[in-house]
């Protein structure tokens, strides 16, 4: 079992680790105060906190996926996790169709490039 950064465990027991639970903090507020997820990465890098896979820099993804983790809950509160979810909702540029999958990109060609 990988136990969650901010997370450690001692004696068996998984507790909060409050240096990195700070982190995690800061990355709840970064986004919900407006910051991309570029714009946290280049914070997080700026300050010296490292990635979970011990990395200088963190990788947007990474970012990403530790908004929607709900195992920080307890760090975070369940408001502030919640806030961030609706905004990730809302910033996602994603197109449904209308069965509520996401929609293909289409490539659209210019008809005076059309190969006959």
């Amino acid at each position: 079992m990988k136990i969650p950064y901010g997370y450690i465990l001692i004696n068996e027991e998984i507790i909060v680790h409050e240096e990195k639970a700070d982190a995690v903090r800061s990355i709840f507020g970064y986004y919900l105060a407006g910051a991309s997820l570029g714009k946290i990465v280049d914070m997080l890098y700026a300050k010296g906190i490292p990635s979970p896979s011990g990395n200088p820099k963190w990788g947007r993804a990474a970012v990403d996926k530790l908004l929607s983790n709900a195992k920080y809950i307890p760090i975070v509160g369940v408001e502030t996790y919640m806030d961030a979810q609706f905004e990730q909702e809302r910033r996602c540029n994603v197109d449904y169709d209308k069965a509520g999958r996401p929609r293909k990109p289409s490539r659209y060609q210019s008809p005076s490039l059309e190969i006959n």
